[in-house]
C-alpha cells in the first residue's frame, strides 16, 4: 500500500472528499487542518488531475517531510 500526501484547496468539505476518496478505494488516514494537508492510503497511484476539485498537489510520501 502507498502513502500520499495531498494539499487541499481553500474550503474543502472533508466529508465529501471522503465520499469521492472511497469511489476510488482510496482511504483518507488522516486530515491535518493546521496546514490543510490530508494523508491518503491506496494500493493504485493517486493523482492531483484525479481530484482537481479538491487537490492543489499530491506527492507520495517519502518518509522525509520536515515542517
Amino acid at each position: 500500500m502507498k502513502t500520499y500526501l495531498a494539499v487541499l484547496k481553500k474550503n474543502i468539505n472533508i466529508k465529501d472528499l471522503e465520499k469521492e476518496l472511497k469511489k476510488k478505494n482510496i482511504k483518507l488516514a488522516a486530515h491535518y487542518k493546521t496546514i490543510e494537508v490530508v494523508k491518503l492510503e491506496s494500493e493504485s497511484s493517486v493523482s492531483a488531475k484525479d481530484f482537481h476539485d479538491y487537490f492543489i498537489s499530491v506527492e507520495e510520501d517519502k518518509d522525509n517531510l520536515t515542517i
